[in-house]
């Protein structure tokens, strides 16, 4: 230790008096705590070298083999800097959600993968938002009656992608982007599968899907309960009104098309238009 250092954790050694180093001390209550080895260490990106490149290092050279896999995190950023409190700009939990739901947090942070940072902005935030709802509009109910056929298949097939792509990403290192990707490409499927009338245990099994691979994260797609009664009602006058739109756009009245998508995007609707057919989503979802 320094010289003007105290000397109450302080022990004799052939060059002065000292006392463990910080590496050392890891490795010593890892072991005392987890044992000889244990599964997984983790830190942030800044501790890799050289602190648990000298944890590793002292531990193997006892002749212990330490931890088995390695996981080291990036930070939050905020304004091109570090989100901590030394610089004081935190943002903490609980000021997060007093504004935002716990889901799009979640959304946010796994978005990006953990080894690279996560950018905090208004932007950032309204973009998971953005990405929650689109997630929840594949548990919106089955509007057909077709239980069987080509565009149920498909959508057989999707869910069984969708599962296999999920687990393959999540094996990959925690690619927790990779996983949300093949959500994304799910709901895609469910809405299409939804525009063409399919409903039954191939509509049943993929939203549960949906809802199982993204509870893994903890992400709940439910609508709240009081959201979801409100809009209940509104369901098949906002469908009428998409099919109606369908057929002016099919009879080239693009204007007449415009003004019921106008309208609809006025009271909080927003339509998507594929190849396949158009979904609608509530904003606030």
């Amino acid at each position: 230790h320094k010289v003007d250092e105290p000397t109450t954790a302080s022990w004799p050694t052939p060059f002065g008096p000292g006392r463990p180093g910080w590496h050392l001390e890891c490795s010593a209550m890892a072991r005392k705590y987890l044992g000889d080895t244990f599964d997984i260490h983790g830190g942030g990106v800044d501790l890799r070298f050289p602190h648990h490149e000298n944890e590793q290092a002292q531990s193997r050279a006892a002749g212990r083999p330490f931890a088995s896999y390695w996981m080291h995190n990036a930070w939050i950023t905020t304004a091109g800097e570090k989100m901590s409190k030394s610089l004081g700009n935190l943002i903490t939990i609980d000021q997060f959600l007093k504004e935002h739901s716990a889901d799009a947090l979640r959304l946010l942070i796994f978005t990006g993968h953990y080894r690279k940072p996560v950018v905090y902005s208004a932007e950032t935030v309204e973009s998971a938002e953005r990405s929650l709802a689109r997630l929840r509009s594949g548990l919106r109910p089955a509007q057909g009656n077709a239980s069987t056929g080509e565009a149920a298949d498909k959508l057989r097939v999707a869910t069984e992608e969708a599962r296999a792509g999920y687990i393959a990403a999540m094996d990959d290192d925690f690619n927790t982007a990779g996983a949300l990707a093949t959500l994304f490409e799910l709901v895609r499927a469910i809405n299409t599968a939804r525009t063409a009338g399919v409903t039954g245990p191939f509509y049943d099994a993929a939203q549960q899907t949906l809802r199982e691979l993204a509870g893994i994260l903890g992400i709940t797609l439910e609508e709240p309960a009081a959201a979801a009664a409100s809009d209940v009602a509104a369901r098949p006058f906002i469908d009428l009104l998409v099919a109606v739109r369908g057929d002016l756009r099919t009879a080239r009245q693009w204007a007449l098309a415009d003004k019921v998508r106008d309208g609809l995007k006025g009271l909080g609707v927003t339509l998507e238009d594929s190849p396949d057919g158009t979904n609608w989503r509530f904003e606030s979802e």
